[in-house]
């Protein structure tokens, strides 16, 4: 389909007005073309609307294509931010962003988890939805774990990994035969998005979150249709969910708030809101959405603070992850208990089990009897093998 282009010099004649004869911000389709950012910014200025999907997807091909100004794109992520993202602006940036992505191609019939969080909520924790993913291959899923090196922490997924051995930096087609060796590979942002190059000194200049925190989960490079997604700040919840079942990816996904962290984890329950796709296949995708609490004390797992999932730079990280994943029969541990959550969420919505609660049992009979640990050796040498022959 034809996107509006993004830029423009001057403004139509046509001017529009509402009913107390008022000027409105005009579609951005009335303006004539230039390589700018400037008319959707004067239309997010005006504050009169949203933009359209059609129109951040515009905007956000011409940032991840044409390189605009830098100090345009930090004004469009300030405003938008300022002005609450809808599901709609994020659709259109999720397209964007699936539109510039070098893919990776599965077959249509392999069935992905990611289990991603937004980050952002300055805790600073061991890397629970990384570690997590180890333990939900060793359950039985198959996993493609999107991520990046750290923007907002002190430890991304990227820099744990990297730091435990695992290579991250794989094609596209290494990271089918790592899936195929192993049953879990990582996508790199770089690798996938590359566009996304010229965003991070943007990002990390400007130091607050942007829309991008919240399109990273949702732009997997290999289409994962099973997700677990933890968001940071409830407000987020509806809006994710809304935009998944937009961009029409996704089989079964739940977005997760818990307390005062982007993840399940012991400190308290979680706000849960899932979606399911109930066509049939190869029908347009329609979903049921449900939402809910869910508590890890009816499982049996007791109350932790912050500090109990505290890490800190990657060797640190590192060392917590394979100590979380070590086998054996644990008693109270907060970190532990944090990737069983996860993990356990992650096997519900792959479809191992009928219920997040059976989903933990599962996980932890795993955790338990090692296998986790044999999945990351596993992962480390494969990944490795793959890579060193280029």
């Amino acid at each position: 389909k034809s996107l509006p282009l993004p830029a423009f010099t001057q403004q139509s004649s046509t001017i529009c007005m509402n009913q107390d004869g008022c000027n409105l911000s005009p579609p951005i389709a009335l303006y004539q073309l230039n390589m700018s950012l400037k008319p959707y910014l004067e239309t997010l200025i005006a504050g009169e609307r949203h933009l359209t999907a059609e129109e951040t997807e515009g905007a956000f091909s011409v940032i991840l294509t044409e390189n605009p100004p830098q100090c345009q794109v930090a004004s469009l992520l300030t405003l938008l931010r300022a002005r609450r993202e809808n599901p709609q602006e994020i659709t259109g940036m999720v397209r964007a962003m699936n539109a510039a992505c070098h893919a990776v191609k599965f077959s249509e019939d392999r069935k992905l988890l990611d289990i991603v969080g937004t980050g952002g909520d300055g805790a600073d924790t061991i890397n629970i939805s990384t570690a997590s993913v180890v333990l939900a291959a060793a359950c039985g899923a198959t996993v493609a774990k999107a991520g990046n090196r750290s923007v907002s922490s002190c430890c991304g997924s990227a820099d744990v990994l990297e730091a435990l051995g695992v290579q991250v930096d794989l094609s596209p087609t290494q990271v089918v035969e790592c899936v195929d060796k192993c049953g879990i590979a990582f996508l790199f942002a770089p690798i996938n998005h590359p566009a996304m190059k010229a965003v991070a000194p943007i990002r990390k200049q400007l130091g607050v979150r942007t829309c991008f925190n919240i399109l990273g989960p949702m732009t997997n490079a290999a289409s994962a249709q099973r997700a677990v997604i933890g968001v940071f700040h409830e407000e987020l919840l509806e809006l994710m969910a809304e935009t998944l079942k937009e961009v029409g990816r996704v089989d079964h996904a739940v977005v997760i708030h818990g307390v005062g962290l982007d993840e399940i984890s012991p400190m308290g329950p979680a706000t849960i809101v899932e979606i399911k796709n109930t066509a049939p296949p190869g029908e347009t995708r329609t979903y049921t959405t449900r939402t809910y609490e869910f508590d890890p004390l009816t499982i049996g797992i007791p109350r932790c603070k912050v500090e109990d999932l505290k890490g800190g730079e990657p060797a640190q990280n590192a060392k917590e992850f394979e100590l979380v994943l070590k086998g054996g029969e644990y008693g109270t541990n907060a970190k532990k208990d944090s990737i069983v959550l996860n993990a356990g969420v992650g096997c519900y919505v792959y479809g191992l089990t009928e219920t997040i609660e059976e989903g933990c049992a599962l996980a932890k009979k795993t955790l338990i009897s090692g296998k986790a640990e044999e999945v990351l050796n596993k992962w480390r040498d494969v990944s490795k093998e793959i890579a060193g022959r280029g």
